[in-house]
């Protein structure tokens, strides 16, 4: 077992990392991948979200060394995305600077749109259930995906405009810092409603546990030949069902 490091590693660093074992992941993406994962009601292993992050190749690691760099990279970040308290901390965003133009628009709208996506794709990874959601969460979902379809749309729409066009509009700008709140916002509402289904899913697993710790004592449990027959005759085991056997 390759034991992780206890700190991440920073987003221009995993950056590189990612580029140079092969994936096309962007950070945004394995955030949002993230968030959804941890969010969700059912535990997800790396076995289930690595194939995503890595495009469903094996990854081209140079050494044991990379590779403890980059898995534990990615250990930490998930650790530290799975202890946001929506309620209490800053919301945790890679770090990204976009230039004032519209390629930079066009990135900060690719960006914001594979978050989305990518996070609803956490919680599919999860197992999330519609019926897993509170009346609000839904509500919640319901917003985020037309939020990433509106960005889809949009991102296509700016394909067509003029690249060299010096500066967006002021008022493109305003709309995305609002859209970013709205998505954080939304993002909040959907893993807080989940909770329930977590609990519930948790409790589910303890039980199926400790039936199974059961199940396995029960096989395992020899009967005295001198103590009472479990067929219930009466007689002791050695005289009954010990000597049919």
């Amino acid at each position: 077992m390759i034991p992780f490091a206890q700190e991440y590693c920073g987003d221009a660093a995993m950056r590189k990392l990612l580029i140079k074992v092969g994936s096309s992941r962007t950070l945004h993406e394995i955030y949002g991948l993230f968030y959804g994962c941890v969010g969700a009601p059912h535990m997800v292993a790396p076995s289930r979200y690595l194939p995503v992050i890595f495009d469903g190749k094996e990854p081209e690691f140079e050494s044991m060394e990379k590779t403890k760099q980059i898995l534990g990279g990615l250990m930490a970040l998930w650790n530290i995305l799975a202890g946001w308290q929506p309620e209490e901390e800053t919301f945790y965003f890679p770090e990204s600077s976009y230039p004032a133009t519209l390629e930079g628009l066009k990135m900060r709208v690719r960006d914001d749109r594979s978050f989305m996506e990518f996070f609803m794709k956490g919680l599919d990874l999860g197992e999330t259930r519609d019926e897993d959601f509170s009346g609000d969460a839904l509500g919640a979902m319901e917003h985020l995906a037309g939020l990433a379809a509106y960005l889809r749309q949009y991102e296509e729409l700016l394909e067509t405009e003029d690249t060299e066009k010096e500066e967006p509009a002021e008022k493109s700008l305003e709309l995305f810092d609002k859209m970013e709140d709205s998505l954080v916002h939304g993002m909040a509402r959907i893993i807080a409603g989940l909770k329930e289904a977590r609990v519930r899913a948790a409790e589910e697993m303890r039980n199926a546990a400790r039936m199974g710790r059961g199940a396995g004592h029960a096989r395992s449990s020899k009967i005295g030949r001198n103590e009472p027959c479990p067929c219930g005759s009466g007689k002791k085991y050695k005289k009954c069902c010990a000597g049919r056997g």
